[in-house]
């Protein structure tokens, strides 16, 4: 008799209640639902039937009674003692095909034909064709053609649920682990007393070589599944199980991939080489600890280099004096690159700006036609311009949760999101997650469980990096670039942010959550050098050994991002970076997806050449002559048009002139690129524009405007100048569009007939560039052997 199938219906093969995914460890947040095998047409083959995870709280009303009637009497009748005694057959499934190729009751190699016949459907029932993917739930389907290979975790004990995990071929994505949940499923326990009134308390799926398991949840789906496929044993692990392999399958298959993995299916000791980091963490580090604090090589670079131009008979008098005044000096104390970017200044970006010059504040049709179209105080903000533009209250948890639906997914658009951010920043606990949005972590486009699939992959991609430098023992030994690179690290590090309460001495704050590291090691091994530190003098010691589990994180990262980026490498500053966002995120792993991708758009900044921050400060002198050009005049006779004392809060984005709090107010900011990706150009404007009056009137010569300037830090105010920076920005963009409708003659400017009317204002690329939002992207180039440290 051929079976009709109701239309958008499969048949149920199996069927179990109460299999659940764990979202974390706490339980209220677990998720059930049904475990389901599914033939989805009448004329679909074995390797087209699906196994699928459906939440409850995805099943349809209509499907419910079909799933409850077939979990209790579907594969063993109505007295349940079809699950040992041989079962009568049912004409309604003589289409379902087995394992052997054959109809009915053949045994396809996977037991005696009486075992074999006790798992085929005594009824036949119906359900919605499961969804093979969902954006708004945990659901998920796979096809037995794409199911590569299971691995059983039987629960032997009240308090472990037994669990399995589904791998699928040509995929790199993690299927939820499933969680069964025994004690709570009816279909389980009904078995459960048919077994023991039988005394058959064994699983009947035992592997060879393991303790005999005890009958749970998961062995009856083993038992269905070998009556639809072929399910072999792996020889090196009697857990897994390949799903009708192919001999290239069988030669191919590496255990490790599915081993030694916890109950919630993270990364274990065994699996990142737990006795290789014990010898690299506490002998290796031990020995490359004890090198010089600072490297004579990168000090000589940049000695080298001032020293060069102090000599050249080239550079003038003023240009000598200014590397030898004591605010520079202080200045390139910090930052070796300040040092190296003034001398190059002098011999070349001079001349750059007095082209620049001559197109704008030279050019009297250009002041006449911003007074004429725009007034004469047009780029000026007044105090009333700036106490009406207020910005908004913080983003709070509550509303960013609300922008998003049950599944996690964005409910507005991207822009909507940026604009709120741009103009209010974030509360503390709404950055841990948006961050790693804003910065490129998470696409915008994901759903929840997406990005906990996510989470897992990009964590274990981060072990690999950092694999790659612990366990090199040679290039420890040998690699000279290698060693600059510790010393230079190994010095910065210890003085990050060190008034933190992370950061604070040698021990982890008591507190303080210890960061999840994901490796095991180093978080035993961090957690132990805390404990035997305790009490210990927390005074800042260039020699001493780094022992802060949170320093050590820092350190493990910006090692681990040498082996992402390995032509640009360490350079001074890029501590500055990471560790607001380590400190935000309190994840290793995480922290350096996050700083990976701040660094996208920062790494101009730290090109060795320094290209990428002489192009800014071009940019931005450029930007001040267009805006501010009676500022620009007198910072030009003050020997300060340079914009030297600007250098620092560009190369690390104000870091060191800001509160924490506040510097991770202007990143998030920054990080929407909603007004232009290089906006960070603007703040820098607002400030010069907020004390112009005070430069202007009273300060006449370059130390002055230098420790004015360097005097700033700390009283900035971020929200005030954040106002100021967006004025400034609409008129930039206001200023252009008039230009570029006067150069086109557009409107009432075709009219026009006076000779200097007609003449056109170039505006430059660097400064069109400034309305995109596309982020300037600058790498450093190939590195090679004849490469200079530094």
């Amino acid at each position: 008799m051929v079976t009709v199938y109701p239309p958008g219906k499969g048949q149920l093969l199996y069927a179990r209640s109460k299999v659940y995914v764990h979202q974390d460890d706490h339980k209220s947040h677990n998720i059930p639902g049904w475990l389901v095998l599914v033939k989805p047409t009448y004329d679909a083959v074995n390797l087209d039937y699906v196994l699928a995870f459906i939440p409850e709280t995805d099943v349809a009303n209509e499907d419910k009674p079909a799933l409850k009637e077939f979990e209790m009497n579907g594969l063993d009748g109505s007295d349940g003692e079809n699950s040992l005694l041989g079962p009568s057959h049912d004409d309604s499934n003589e289409n379902l095909h087995h394992a052997d190729g054959h109809a009915g009751g053949g045994n396809g190699g996977n037991g005696n034909v009486q075992g074999f016949k006790s798992h085929i459907p005594k009824i036949t029932r119906f359900i919605d064709r499961p969804r093979m993917q969902s954006l708004s739930s945990f659901q998920f389907g796979v096809t037995l053609r794409s199911l590569y290979s299971l691995q059983l975790r039987p629960g032997q004990m009240k308090s472990y649920h037994g669990s399995i995990l589904l791998f699928v071929k040509d995929s790199i994505e993690r299927l939820p682990i499933l969680f069964y949940h025994d004690s709570e499923s009816p279909g389980f326990q009904k078995e459960l007393k048919v077994r023991s009134r039988n005394f058959a308390p064994f699983a009947d799926n035992q592997t060879k070589g393991s303790t005999t398991v005890l009958y749970w949840g998961g062995d009856r789906l083993i038992s269905v599944l070998k009556l639809y496929s072929v399910l072999e044993t792996s020889s090196f692990e009697s857990n897994v199980f390949l799903v009708n392999p192919t001999p290239e399958d069988r030669i191919n298959f590496t255990p490790g991939l599915l081993q030694d993995r916890d109950h919630d299916g993270e990364l274990t000791m065994k699996e990142i080489g737990e006795n290789i980091n014990e010898i690299v963490n506490n002998a290796k580090w031990t020995v490359l600890s004890g090198l010089a604090s600072i490297t004579k090589i990168a000090k000589d670079t940049v000695n080298n280099t001032v020293n060069n131009v102090l000599h050249d008979q080239r550079v003038p008098q003023p240009v000598k004096k200014l590397l030898k005044k004591h605010d520079v000096q202080k200045i390139g104390d910090e930052f070796d690159s300040a040092n190296i970017y003034l001398a190059k200044w002098a011999l070349a970006v001079q001349e750059e700006a007095e082209k620049s010059r001559k197109v704008l504040i030279g050019n009297p049709y250009y002041n006449n036609l911003i007074k004429s179209e725009l007034g004469d105080n047009f780029i000026q903000l007044t105090p009333l311009e700036v106490s009406k533009a207020t910005r908004m209250k913080p983003l709070t948890k509550l509303e960013w949760d609300s922008y998003f639906d049950v599944a996690g997914c964005l409910q507005i658009t991207v822009d909507e999101v940026k604009d709120r951010i741009f103009h209010s920043g974030l509360e503390p606990e709404v950055r841990p997650e948006a961050w790693l949005f804003l910065l490129g972590v998470f696409p915008w486009d994901t759903s929840r469980n997406e990005r906990e699939q996510l989470v897992a992959t990009l964590k274990e991609s981060y072990l690999n990096y950092k694999q790659n430098w612990v366990v090199d023992l040679d290039k420890q030994d040998h690699d000279e670039f290698w060693k600059d690179q510790k010393i230079r690290i190994d010095k910065d590090i210890k003085r990050t942010d060190r008034d933190l309460d992370i950061y604070k001495g040698n021990e982890a704050p008591k507190d303080t959550v210890i960061v999840a590291t994901t490796d095991p090691t180093t978080a035993e091994a961090t957690t132990e050098q805390a404990a035997e530190n305790n009490g210990e003098d927390e005074e800042d010691n260039e020699d001493e050994e780094i022992k802060n589990p949170n320093l050590i994180a820092l350190k493990n990262i910006l090692f681990s991002y040498n082996e992402l980026n390995i032509n640009l490498g360490y350079v001074q500053g890029m501590n500055d970076l990471l560790s607001p966002i380590y400190y935000v995120l309190r994840d290793e792993p995480l922290s350096f997806w996050a700083f990976a991708g701040f660094m996208e758009p920062m790494e101009r900044n730290f090109v060795k050449d320094l290209s990428g921050m002489k192009a800014q400060m071009l940019t931005l002198n450029e930007l001040v002559q267009f805006m501010l050009p009676d500022l620009y005049v007198h910072l030009e006779k003050c020997d300060s048009n340079n914009l030297f004392f600007l250098f620092r809060m560009l190369l690390v984005w104000f870091k060191r002139e800001l509160p924490f709090e506040d510097t991770m107010i202007l990143w998030e900011v920054m990080w929407t690129n909603y007004r232009s990706s290089q906006f960070i150009l603007f703040f820098a404007l607002a400030i010069l524009e907020k004390n112009s009056r005070i430069v202007m009137n009273n300060l006449k010569q370059f130390d002055q405007i230098l420790r004015y300037m360097n005097d700033l830090s700390g009283r900035l105010d971020v929200n005030d100048l954040l106002i100021r920076a967006e004025l400034l920005f609409l008129k930039f963009k206001q200023m252009v569009q008039l230009i570029d409708r006067k150069n086109d003659g557009v409107g009432f400017n075709q009219l026009s007939t006076k000779g200097e009317e007609k003449q056109k204002i170039p505006i430059s690329k660097e400064l069109r560039l400034l309305l995109s939002r596309e982020p300037v992207i600058q790498k450093e180039v190939e590195r090679t052997d004849e490469t200079p440290f530094g």
